[in-house]
């Protein structure tokens, strides 16, 4: 005699799997985004996209920075190298991400025409080269500097409505 798992299956109704988010249903209401959903462009009333969804922020990686050595960075970046200088860089790197106005993680998206470029330092795009993947961006990440070179490109953020208020003005 076989060992078998009891196999019970239902086949009178096919596999169903539900998603559903609610973050933004406290700020929102239905009225609110019936515009924007019937559309596809627009929303109704005086919220706009960035309200809506976020805002994407585009980091670049200055040239002059890709592909050197730790101690060329911190001193690209005006910092006396000492002791370990990958250690010391990662450090910097780790105190500029927790001094960003961002959460925790965001969501790395595909480049748009509504992208911002709030931050063009060197530090900041580090801060956030390092620490993102394809597809998330994470604080708590441990800083990969081979990352922030093969994102020489950049990276676009999708900030979150309730922090895309605190991100600093354009710079020109």
């Amino acid at each position: 005699m076989e060992d078998r798992v009891p196999y019970f299956s239902n086949m009178s109704a096919p596999p169903k799997t539900v998603a559903s988010y609610s973050g933004l249903a406290a700020t929102l209401s239905l009225k609110t985004c019936k515009g924007y959903w019937a559309q596809g462009k627009s929303v109704e009333g005086s919220i706009g996209a960035a309200a809506l969804f976020g805002m994407a922020v585009r980091v670049v990686l200055p040239p002059e920075f890709v592909g050197k050595k730790p101690i060329t960075i911190l001193r690209r970046l005006g910092v006396k190298p000492s002791g370990d200088h990958e250690q010391q860089l990662i450090a910097l790197i780790n105190a500029r991400a927790e001094e960003l106005p961002l959460p925790d993680g965001c969501v790395v998206i595909r480049r748009t025409e509504a992208e911002r470029e709030v931050w063009k330092d060197a530090l900041t795009a580090l801060a956030i080269l390092t620490k993102c993947s394809d597809v998330i961006w994470l604080r708590d990440k441990h800083p990969a500097l081979q990352a922030a070179f093969e994102r020489g490109a950049g990276a676009t953020l999708l900030v979150p409505p309730g922090f895309a208020g605190r991100l600093p003005e354009v710079s020109s």
